[in-house]
């Protein structure tokens, strides 16, 4: 167990920002980005006409849209559904919509994806960590789970969220479940066959389609609160892109299937070579795996300087995390630069 203070969590950077490395490392001209976890062979079957920029997305056309969203996340029709920009988008107006709970506290399953913090931070709540599933919690409280968890690719199972929220929902307090990582695994998902009470799920779709500029991210659960996000939002809260590849995209079973086995092989590539050349690997995902190391910042310099951007930790520097290899060449290249540094 980690004893972490929020405050490092403040000054935590995602990755994702390649242009860091770019400005730092002006002498590398080419780069394999394995910073953010995004699946790294995006979806690219659609044709984007440039008329429909002509007007402005239509509630009929945004309807659509999450029908086609309830049958990918798998939810029933009555289900409420919201779409948004990106699942960062909620993260930062979910404070604006949920009742000052408990003298503004809000508990977070940690360590975890940093926005978390700082977004509750921001908005004026105190922060109490939480490190596992046992602790002893305060089920009238704001609570914070993201499953998968970012970046050590825990799982909490369905039983131990179902309980969480249980006890929660019985106290009043409020569940979030940041499942921006469980496209890939969808059957480990949150179970959301009948709407839920005190509880909204949070879905990236950028994250698993590879289009993370796309910004476009999807919420459902408990209706008063879908139906505040929905308020806050407006009524175009998204691009009329995204809802046309987002509409193919979540559509498109077979790309979907042939993604799911493909990120499963280069994971399992991933994990084995890392395994080869004696790294331990504290956890992961289908997208990205965390390694331990003795010197993380460092191996992240001496990858930089051989154009390969990984993602280091403010809050760990024995911690760093590298995103699935877009295809074998990257991986060969990643381990020979790894047998180098390492030697």
């Amino acid at each position: 167990m980690l004893d972490i203070s929020k405050d490092i969590f403040l000054e935590d950077r995602h990755g994702g920002d390649l242009s860091d490395a770019q400005r730092i490392y002006k002498e590398v001209t080419q780069w394999i980005d394995l910073s953010t976890g995004i699946n790294p062979n995006p979806y690219k079957e659609f044709n984007l006409d440039i008329s429909i920029y002509n007007n402005l997305p239509s509630p009929y056309r945004i309807e659509q849209l999450l029908s086609i969203a309830r049958g990918y996340y798998q939810l029933k029709e009555n289900i409420p559904l919201i779409a948004y920009q990106g699942a960062q988008g909620f993260i930062n107006i979910l404070p604006q919509i949920i009742e000052k709970m408990n003298n503004k506290n809000i508990q977070i399953y940690s360590p975890t994806y940093s926005e978390h913090y700082k977004s509750w931070i921001n908005a004026g709540y105190n922060i109490n960590l939480i490190y596992k599933t046992e602790s002893k919690i305060n089920p009238s409280a704001v609570t914070v789970v993201v499953n998968p968890n970012n970046p050590d690719g825990k799982i909490y199972n369905q039983d131990e969220l179902e309980i969480l929220h249980n006890k929660i929902q019985d106290r009043d307090g409020f569940l979030i479940i940041d499942e921006s990582f469980m496209d890939a695994t969808p059957d480990q998902g949150f179970n959301y066959f009948t709407e839920k009470k005190n509880v909204i799920i949070i879905r990236s779709f950028g994250k698993f389609f590879g289009l993370p500029g796309l910004r476009l991210g999807f919420a459902y659960g408990d209706t008063k609160y879908i139906n505040k996000i929905e308020q806050l939002v407006g009524p175009w809260p998204i691009s009329v892109s995204s809802i046309d590849i987002a509409m193919k995209a979540m559509s498109d079973i077979e790309w979907i299937k042939h993604t799911i086995n493909q990120l499963k092989i280069r994971s399992n590539d991933l994990e084995l070579s890392l395994k080869d050349l004696g790294i331990e690997i504290i956890g992961g995902t289908l997208f990205f795996k965390l390694i331990k190391l003795e010197d993380a910042n460092k191996i992240n310099h001496l990858l930089a300087k051989e154009g390969i951007w990984t993602r280091k930790f403010s809050y760990n520097n024995s911690w760093l995390r590298l995103g699935v290899p877009k295809n074998q060449f990257e991986l060969s290249y990643l381990v020979n630069k790894m047998k180098k540094i390492l030697r």
